[in-house]
C-alpha cells in the first residue's frame, strides 16, 4: 500500500494517517499488483478492477462488502456476504441527485428521487416520463399495483388485471372528494350534511347518475332492519320506485310533509295530509273517493261550501233547454263512443271557468230542479184532476137522481093516464 500526502499541516497529516490506518485495519483489500491506495485530503481511493471494501466481523457476526461491478452491468452495491445477496444497488450513469436526502428548516427529512436539486418534499419523485410508485406482492397470489401520474391524470393502475379503478384528471376542482374526521363524505363540499353519510353538491343537471351498460335491471336500494326501498330501471325499460317489503307502503312528500300515501294493498290516499285508509280504493282529504265497488263519490259536505243559495226554476229550465246533448269519440279513444255535452257550448250556469271540462253534479243539479218543478206541476195537475173527478161524480149523482125522479114522474103520469082511461070506459 502506498500512501501519498499533499502539503498539509502536521495535525492534518496525523489525522489522515490515523484514518488510513483505521481503514486498513478494518478492511481486506483485493487489488491487482498495480493497484494503489492513495489519500488525497480526506478521501480514500481503492483502485483496482471491480474494487471491494470488505467488512469482516471476526466475532461471528454478519459480513458485508461495498463493491463496484462491471461484469454484467456497471453498478455500485452493498452486499450481504453472509446471505449472498445484494440488498442495495446503484446503477451507473445515473443523473446528479438521483437519490437525495435533505433536512429542511423545520427539521423534517426530505427524500428526492430523479435528480431533484432543491425544494424537496418529504418524498419527491421526478421523471421525464410518467412517475410511478409500484407495489408488488410475490408468491402464488401475486399482484402488482402502480400509483402514477401523467400529463392527463393521477391514477391507480391494477397491473395484474390491466384496469385503472381510480383516476383524477388534471385540473379537477378543489374538494371534489372530501372525507371528514367523522367519516362523512362530501362531493364538492368540505362540510357534508351532519345527518348524511354522503352529500353531493353540484351545479350540473345530474348531481348523481348511475348507468348500466347492458339492458338488465339497474336499481338504487336503501333499507333498514324492517323495510327496503329501491328505485331504478327494470329490465324492460320501465322505471320502478317504491317499497320492496311485502307489508310496507310508500309515502310521497311535497313541501316537507306527506301528500300521497300508498299502502301494501294498493289503496291510495292523497291530500294535505292524506286521510286515514278505509275500504276505499282512492280517497282525498275532502272526502271525494272511489269506492272498492268502483263508484266515484264526490265531496259534497256543507262544511266544504259557502255562498249556498237555491237556483230558480227559470234558471234550471233555461239551462236544460239550452243543453245540446251530442254523441262523440275522444281523439285518443276512437274505438269508444260517448254521449254528453261540449264544455264550450253549455250554458253559463253549468260551465267551468276555463270551459274545458264539466262537473257532472252541476248538470244533475239543474236537471233535478227541472224534474222537481215538473213533479210539482204534475202534483198540482193531479190535485186539479181529483177535484174535477169529484165534481163529475157529484154531477153524475145529481143526474142519476134527476133521472130517477123523472122516471117516477113518468110512471106516475102513466098511472094517472091509465086511471083516467079506465073511468071513461066504465062510464060508457
Amino acid at each position: 500500500m502506498k500512501i501519498t500526502r499533499r502539503h498539509h499541516t502536521p495535525s492534518e497529516t496525523v489525522r489522515y494517517l490515523v484514518a488510513a490506518i483505521m481503514v486498513v485495519n478494518a478492511c481486506v483489500l483485493f487489488a491487482s499488483p498495480a493497484a494503489a491506495e492513495e489519500v488525497f485530503g480526506e478521501s480514500v481511493r481503492i483502485q483496482t478492477a471491480d474494487p471491494v471494501l470488505f467488512f469482516d466481523d471476526n466475532a461471528g457476526g454478519r459480513d458485508w462488502s461495498l463493491f463496484s461491478s462491471s461484469l454484467a452491468a456497471e453498478y455500485f452495491g452493498l452486499a450481504d456476504v453472509s446471505a449472498m445477496t445484494i440488498p442495495f444497488r446503484v446503477d451507473g450513469d445515473l443523473p446528479t441527485n438521483a437519490l437525495r436526502v435533505t433536512k429542511d428548516s423545520s427539521g423534517a427529512v426530505n427524500v428526492g428521487i430523479g435528480g431533484i436539486p432543491s425544494n424537496l418534499m418529504n418524498l419527491h419523485i421526478r421523471s421525464e416520463l410518467s412517475p410511478r410508485i409500484r407495489l408488488e406482492k410475490q408468491g402464488a397470489d401475486s399482484w402488482v399495483w402502480d400509483i402514477a401520474g401523467n400529463h392527463g391524470s393521477f391514477f391507480v393502475h391494477d397491473i395484474t388485471s390491466g384496469e385503472v379503478p381510480f383516476a383524477i384528471e388534471t385540473g379537477a376542482p378543489t374538494h371534489v372528494l372530501y372525507v371528514t374526521e367523522s367519516g362523512r363524505v362530501g362531493l364538492g363540499t368540505t362540510a357534508p350534511d351532519a345527518n348524511s353519510r354522503l352529500e353531493i353538491r353540484s351545479s350540473l343537471t345530474n348531481a348523481l347518475m348511475a348507468k348500466r351498460l347492458d339492458a338488465n335491471a339497474h336499481f338504487l336500494r336503501v333499507e333498514n332492519s324492517i323495510s327496503a326501498f329501491r328505485c331504478g330501471v327494470q329490465g324492460n325499460g320501465d322505471a320502478q320506485f317504491g317499497a320492496l317489503t311485502a307489508d310496507r307502503g310508500l309515502n310521497l312528500l311535497a313541501g316537507g310533509t306527506s301528500k300521497v300515501a300508498i299502502n301494501a294493498a294498493g289503496q291510495i290516499n292523497f291530500g294535505n295530509p292524506p286521510p286515514p285508509f278505509t275500504t276505499d280504493v282512492l280517497r282525498h282529504q275532502t272526502g271525494a273517493r272511489l269506492t272498492s265497488g268502483g263508484v266515484w263519490t264526490n265531496a259534497s259536505s256543507r262544511a266544504l261550501k259557502q255562498d249556498i243559495e237555491p237556483i230558480t226554476s227559470e234558471q234550471a229550465r233555461d239551462t236544460v233547454r239550452a243543453l245540446q246533448p251530442v254523441g262523440y269519440h275522444y281523439k285518443n279513444e276512437l274505438d269508444e263512443r260517448y254521449v254528453g255535452f261540449i264544455a264550450e257550448d253549455v250554458p253559463e250556469l253549468v260551465a267551468t271557468n276555463d270551459r274545458k271540462g264539466l262537473a257532472t253534479m252541476d248538470i244533475v243539479g239543474v236537471l233535478t230542479k227541472v224534474v222537481q218543478d215538473q213533479d210539482q206541476q204534475l202534483d198540482q195537475q193531479r190535485q186539479e184532476l181529483g177535484k174535477q173527478r169529484q165534481l163529475v161524480a157529484q154531477q153524475q149523482e145529481t143526474l142519476a137522481a134527476q133521472q130517477a125522479a123523472l122516471v117516477a114522474v113518468t110512471k106516475r103520469l102513466a098511472d094517472i093516464e091509465q086511471g083516467i082511461l079506465g073511468s071513461s070506459v066504465q062510464a060508457r
